[in-house]
């Protein structure tokens, strides 16, 4: 069960007006009424809410508090979410559900890591390993409404100083040749999920990039299946005869992809 929802739970324990469904021994001593005694027998971890972490220290009045004994002693009144007691200085940005970020040991974002598992930008790689307020600003005051998830706004640097070696493409995709391990080297070998070319038939059949399929390096959603006659000798008449049988072929690299999404020609 999720921390919001055991939070979203009052205590179970069920008080009479008389106080006496919980012997007052349990928290209090024979040496005087307060302070509580430093051993109470109470076991808060049998009711609906357990006391973990920092909340193992807090005193008991910090969460049922009152201005008579028989409001004190009321425990089915204690407030369970976080904002009660914590000040939520996201303003609401950020949910009611704390533990996304937080957990029981520390304020800090000690479960930062967590917050981002479900969203559309998991840490992964270098990601995880760098500060919050790299991407977040210093007050962590950026949220995810105000931020990207391009590569571009972060490692504008980068780019730029790859294109000024005259070794890089005017291309901004940074996906299809980095990952998140590490911005260098250059790393490709992901490509084989989308048409294989360290696999197969197309291993070692090319040198680079742009001389023999990503004919376009401003763009590289744009590919030839050898009809600029570079790769194959795919030439059209000959490409016609071999598919006079095939419903829809049409000369084209995108349709060559669709029938030989492999590179195999038995596709």
């Amino acid at each position: 069960m999720s921390y919001g929802a055991i939070m979203s739970f009052f205590l179970t324990i069920n008080l009479q007006s008389d106080l006496t469904d919980i012997p007052c021994s349990d928290c209090h001593s024979s040496d005087g009424w307060e302070p509580l005694s430093s051993t109470m027998i109470f076991n808060h971890d049998n009711t609906d809410f357990q006391l973990e972490g920092n909340h193992r220290g807090t005193e008991c009045i910090q969460c049922h508090p009152g201005n008579t004994m028989e409001e004190i002693h009321n425990f089915t009144h204690a407030e369970t979410e976080c904002q009660t007691c914590h000040m939520d200085i996201h303003y609401g940005l950020m949910g009611t559900d704390c533990q996304t970020c937080h957990g029981f040991e520390t304020w800090d974002m000690s479960n930062w890591k967590k917050a981002y598992e479900h969203l559309m930008f998991p840490l992964l790689g270098a990601h995880a390993l760098i500060e919050c307020s790299t991407c977040h600003g210093e007050d962590l005051v950026q949220y995810s409404g105000s931020l990207s998830n391009d590569c571009l706004p972060c490692h504008t640097l980068d780019y730029n100083q790859a294109l000024a070696t005259s070794s890089h493409s005017e291309n901004t995709n940074c996906i299809l040749c980095h990952n998140t391990h590490g911005w260098s080297p250059a790393d490709m070998s992901h490509h084989d999920f989308l048409f294989p070319i360290y696999s197969g038939e197309h291993r070692g059949e090319w040198s680079t990039c742009e001389a023999e399929c990503h004919i376009n390096s401003s763009d590289y959603s744009v590919f030839s299946c050898g009809l600029n006659g570079v790769c194959h000798d795919h030439r059209q008449t000959e490409m016609d005869d071999e598919h006079d049988d095939e419903s829809g072929y049409v000369y084209e690299s995108s349709a060559c992809f669709n029938c030989h999404p492999q590179g195999k020609e038995d596709d």
